[in-house]
């Protein structure tokens, strides 16, 4: 016959009930597996290197590029006189026109 753990007399560790249970406060006395089971999870210690959910692994992201500040735009140019200056820098003078005015050259 099993041996069951028993914290207060009302109450048995495994869960089970009857009059004809034996039951002890003393941990080193107690055969029932599931009473075993039962003292084993009260001193299990809390599990420490999980797996992040996908909650924390999004706000970590956001959190890594909210501190990325903006660069600071340089002066205001147009866009055509952004593009006329980038034409500018290209060599020779072996470009393909990019308006609509007749091609001068190849």
């Amino acid at each position: 016959m099993a041996i069951h753990f028993s914290p207060s007399p009302n109450t048995i560790a495994c869960g089970r009930s009857g009059a004809s249970l034996s039951t002890t406060e003393d941990q080193a006395q107690v055969s029932c597996k599931l009473c075993l089971r039962s003292l084993d999870k009260t001193t299990a210690p809390v599990a420490t290197n999980r797996t992040p959910t996908l909650a924390e692994l999004r706000a970590a992201a956001r959190a890594a590029k909210a501190p990325a500040a903006k660069p600071a735009p340089a002066a205001t140019v147009s866009v055509k006189a952004a593009w006329q200056q980038k034409l500018e820098q290209l060599p020779g003078r072996n470009r393909l026109p990019r308006g609509v005015a007749r091609q001068a050259f190849v």
